[in-house]
């Protein structure tokens, strides 16, 4: 005869509830952003702030219409809008793997989970993405 489980077994742990909750948000999140482009004028996604006030590009600045890209299949389209949004889910897949059933490396996860590598590429790609240079035009939306 089996025992019966123990009553935590039943209870969900706090990743279960925060991959639920991330779940919940997620999918209505992606099926709107799928679903409206954010390019269009008079779309329902606000434009971004930093932008409009400095005329600058943030790090993030074609995001929203990288991810519209990238969910309706449109590799390129996603690429010349945030060229960091590919690098950075594959980075942050990597990091999910990780701390699942699987481990890198630990080289590897020791810089993946360093805030200061992070921090420094961003702070990197904002700057260089604004240079009026040729060699880093690519990297501004558009």
């Amino acid at each position: 005869m089996n025992a019966p489980m123990p009553a935590h077994w039943l209870r969900p742990g706090p990743s279960a509830i925060v991959a639920a909750g991330a779940a919940a948000t997620a999918l209505p999140a992606a099926w709107l952003l799928r679903s409206f482009d954010p390019g269009v004028a008079g779309s329902l996604f606000p434009p971004c702030l930093f932008h409009a006030i400095t005329g600058l590009h943030c790090p993030g600045c074609g995001l929203t219409r990288a991810l519209h890209a990238l969910l309706n299949g449109d590799l390129a389209g996603a690429w010349a809008m945030n060229p960091l949004l590919l690098p950075g889910l594959f980075a942050l897949l990597a990091m999910a793997w990780h701390r699942g059933v699987h481990a890198l490396p630990d080289a590897i996860a020791r810089r993946l989970f360093d805030g200061r590598i992070w921090i420094a590429v961003l702070l990197a790609f904002g700057v260089l993405r604004n240079l009026p240079w040729p060699a880093f035009a690519w990297m501004a939306p558009g």
